[in-house]
């Protein structure tokens, strides 16, 4: 194969398919792609670890600072879904009723909440467990 040939396929996905690049040294990142995993009927998800060098040779338009702070998915056509959006990508590619969730995204505040609670997250991930429950001391019960 020729270096062309190569280059190619250089920032996409298979056809019918969505790279998911995530953060694998997160745990809620990863306990989130095996979720999605879990969740995935479509058979089209290819979770990629983005401190793999080979997994960001693929993507060299993305920048690693930018792919640390949430969540990518890469379609066939290489359009790049950040954060809730590019959860809602992955729900929108899922058959029966998990597909039809997808289209909340189109409700006036949905996308707006979505987008705002996916960042608040996200910017308090290294100090969530799997789980997504802050680390730490459990706060005593009144």
């Amino acid at each position: 194969m020729s270096a062309g040939e190569r280059a190619v396929g250089k920032g996409k996905a298979s056809a019918g398919k969505l790279k998911i690049l995530y953060d694998g040294s997160c745990e809620m990142c990863r306990a989130s792609v095996d979720g999605i995993m879990q969740l995935d009927n479509s058979g089209a998800m290819e979770p990629l670890d983005l401190h793999r060098e080979e997994v960001r040779a693929q993507f060299p338009g993305l920048t690693l600072e930018n792919l640390l702070e949430e969540l990518h998915a890469v379609d066939e056509s290489g359009r790049v879904y950040r954060g809730a959006r590019a959860i809602n990508e992955i729900l929108r590619r899922q058959r029966g009723l998990r597909g039809y969730l997808a289209y909340l995204w189109y409700l006036p505040p949905y996308a707006w909440l979505a987008d705002r609670q996916y960042k608040r997250i996200a910017a308090s991930r290294s100090a969530r467990d799997a789980r997504g429950k802050l680390k730490g001391d459990a706060v005593p019960e009144r």
